[in-house]
């Protein structure tokens, strides 16, 4: 009977923990972010994207490698890195040359469009919705006021 009950159960399989050393290091997707005040006056001349860029990122489900602006190089006026799930027009006039950069473009899931103006964002939001609706049907735009941080004090005060 033991041997029909072992040909039923099969071998005992016994787990052993992974041994490696120390020094080898753990595998981890980790990133530290300093907190820091921005200076008011040089988010509302558009001149903070770089320090708010990581913070657009996170609301978009931080996908991908985390973005960054090459050093050196001045702020641009459309934002579209190639391997996370978001897009920035900084420029509202540069519109067609966002809709251009992600037609056909799949696996977005925010637009940030910086606008004042609540009717020209709808209808920015409206424009890029349509020129990706079949690639990225759940599409959300927000719209960034020319002073970034209201959008940040906002949502703070209403979490």
């Amino acid at each position: 009977m033991k041997a029909q009950i072992n040909d039923l159960l099969g071998p005992i399989l016994v787990p052993e923990d992974e041994k490696r050393p120390m020094s080898a290091g753990f595998p981890a997707n980790l990133a530290y972010f300093k907190l820091d005040f921005l200076d008011k006056d040089r988010v509302t001349l558009k001149r903070a994207f770089r320090e708010i860029l990581p913070l657009l990122w996170l609301k978009a489900g931080a996908v991908g490698p985390r973005p960054e602006l090459p050093g050196g190089e001045p702020e641009p006026v459309v934002f579209v890195p190639a391997e996370s799930n978001f897009v920035v027009l900084l420029d509202e006039s540069r519109l067609a040359r966002l809709v251009k950069a992600i037609k056909g473009r799949a696996g977005l899931s925010h637009v940030f469009i910086v606008t004042d103006a609540d009717e020209s964002f709808r209808a920015m939001a409206a424009e890029v919705r349509e020129a990706t609706r079949r690639t990225n049907p759940d599409l959300q735009a927000v719209q960034l006021y020319r002073d970034y941080l209201v959008n940040f004090i906002s949502s703070v005060r209403l979490n």
